[in-house]
């Protein structure tokens, strides 16, 4: 009788060692091998982890990073300068393959700093039928565009200055008399039909830009002594293209980040962008949030460095927390928040997307993004907030990169996606859908790595009335669309099977074993809780009978 209570007893610890076996393997002990495995393997080492190193200083050569440009070629060209609604349509992608590449690596403690060096070529497997190397696309011109909104900036900023207010209609007069006379090196026209290459790296001779800076030269004299016209490098030797000099060269900015050597939660956050561990006053504004902060001398967070460069975060994301990402194309920093759970392939990612207050002034910490802002912005009178209803740049949905471009160039989502109704009904063609035109991370959580990345931006010029210009007389005002690009990576294929081996199947092993051992000491518990019940039961009976 006691050697069968102390079996029983034996058996009982034996399951109940056997759950707790489980529960600690598979919430306790397993994950932090993992962890420590996975932040073994993520560790920017060039000595002894050369293979991630190697992918780290050129990903491109693992995993395809294409460069996808979308056009809105114009199809009513002669209408809209008689004031009719602008109709595009898209022709595209042309899709560019990045070879990317880190130059000039030097490493110190947990810092390393870098310079990216980026080239494109047209890929037409990838792109679509009709985007050939020679296909023709017609364009609002953003040269000319561009000129025109730089003049008038410059108008409203020295609208009190006599002699300026003198010049200003001389320039105009002839600047229209060079765009619209017969000299062949000055004229141009409202619209411009060219390459995707010679729009966006290799560059054309617009007539308007050899016009402007001829007539800067000419009536530079006579400015007055403050006003300072700074033509930007970029378009200073007359040719124009929206990426130019930024194909082939590792001239696009140098950056200092951490290695996550002494902290993994740090790991590849960007600490300096050229230098600096904040971006260029001249970039953005300083207006904080609320009046009440302005007041005080709190300045807003617009030249903040966050996050990392989108393609890697630290392990163990976690979806309640925004992730950051720098990106140079928008001058600024930007959050993506989670909004989904996306299976790829066996593998669970969090899909992280950029939500629309990212690029809204109904946001108050987008105060400083609006340009020139403090000249138009007023104090609400019913909350510690601010009223933009007067600045016509503080659109939602919208970024103007002025400052930072030195041109005015404004960037939205594709198809003015989260912008107001008023800037999607002023152009035919627009058609926002967030499946084809939102940006997203597909993160997976464990490791930090992005397994499909899109970053989708559109580039904007705006088109204003002006009577002074024979093109623009009649015109309707807008934000007119050039073109949208997709700038995406996916691991697929083989990169993603070893991947799904690596994370996948060792939990899979693990789910396994932990079932199996809480379900042997479970059972083990259940018969010993039956054979007392049974025992109990016969007990009983017998003493019935007694």
């Amino acid at each position: 009788m006691a050697f069968s209570s102390c079996l029983k007893t034996g058996f009982l610890v034996f399951g109940l060692l056997l759950i707790g076996f489980g529960v600690l393997l598979k919430w306790s002990l397993f994950p932090s091998i993992v962890n420590t495995m996975i932040e073994k393997q993520l560790r920017l080492d060039p000595v002894n982890n050369q293979e991630v190193w190697d992918t780290w200083v050129e990903p491109s050569s693992e995993i395809p990073v294409y460069m996808k440009f979308t056009f809105f070629n114009v199809t009513n060209t002669e209408e809209i300068k008689e004031g009719a609604t602008p109709e595009v349509a898209e022709i595209g992608p042309f899709a560019y393959k990045e070879t990317r590449r880190k130059v000039g690596v030097q490493m110190q403690e947990d810092e390393i700093t870098y310079g990216s060096y980026i080239s494109y070529d047209l890929d037409e497997s990838a792109s679509c039928a009709e985007c050939t190397k020679d296909a023709k696309i017609t364009v609002i011109n953003p040269a000319l565009v561009g000129v025109v909104a730089m003049i008038e900036t410059l108008a409203a900023q020295f609208a009190d200055d006599p002699i300026l207010s003198q010049l200003l209609p001389a320039i105009y007069e002839a600047l229209d008399g060079a765009i619209t006379g017969d000299d062949p090196n000055f004229k141009d026209d409202l619209f411009s039909t060219q390459t995707a290459n010679e729009l966006v790296f290799e560059g054309y001779k617009p007539g308007a830009l050899s016009a402007i800076l001829y007539l800067l030269n000419e009536f530079a004299p006579y400015l007055p002594d403050d006003v300072d016209v700074d033509i930007p490098d970029i378009i200073a030797d007359g040719k124009f293209a929206f990426f130019k000099g930024k194909n082939g060269t590792a001239d696009l900015g140098w950056y200092k980040i951490n290695s996550g050597l002494y902290n993994m939660n740090h790991y590849q956050k960007i600490l300096e962008y050229n230098g600096q561990p904040s971006l260029p006053e001249s970039w953005w504004g300083n207006l904080p949030k609320t009046p009440s902060a302005n007041r005080s001398g709190v300045a807003g967070n617009c030249h903040d460095l966050a996050g990392t460069d989108g393609t890697q975060y630290p392990p163990n994301v976690d979806k309640e927390q925004d992730l950051w990402l720098f990106s140079s194309d928008l001058c600024r920093s930007i959050y993506l928040s989670y909004s989904d759970s996306v299976d790829m392939d066996g593998i669970e990612t969090y899909q992280f997307s950029v939500k629309p207050e990212v690029l809204s002034f109904s946001n108050p910490e987008n105060a400083c993004y609006c340009p020139n802002v403090e000249e138009c912005v007023k104090e609400r009178n019913d909350t510690d907030g601010w009223d933009f209803s007067e600045c016509r740049y503080c659109r939602d949905g919208m970024l103007d990169l002025t400052g930072c471009q030195g041109a005015p160039v404004i960037i939205s989502l594709p198809h003015f996606l989260n912008a107001d109704e008023e800037t999607v009904s002023a152009i035919n063609g627009m058609n926002p859908d967030e499946s084809k035109h939102k940006t997203f991370l597909n993160i997976e959580p464990m490791t930090g790595v992005a397994l499909d990345a899109h970053k989708r931006i559109q580039v904007n010029v705006p088109l204003m009335q002006n009577d002074q210009l024979t093109y623009f007389k009649n015109v309707k005002s807008a934000i007119f669309p050039v073109v949208w690009v997709d700038e995406g990576a996916s691991i697929g294929g083989d990169e993603l099977k070893e991947l799904k081996k690596q994370l996948v199947t060792p939990f899979l092993g693990v789910d396994i074993g932990v079932g199996f051992s809480i379900g042997i000491g479970a059972l083990i518990i259940i018969v010993l809780a039956l054979m007392s019940v049974c025992s109990c039961g016969t007990k009983k009976k017998q003493f019935q009978k007694v």
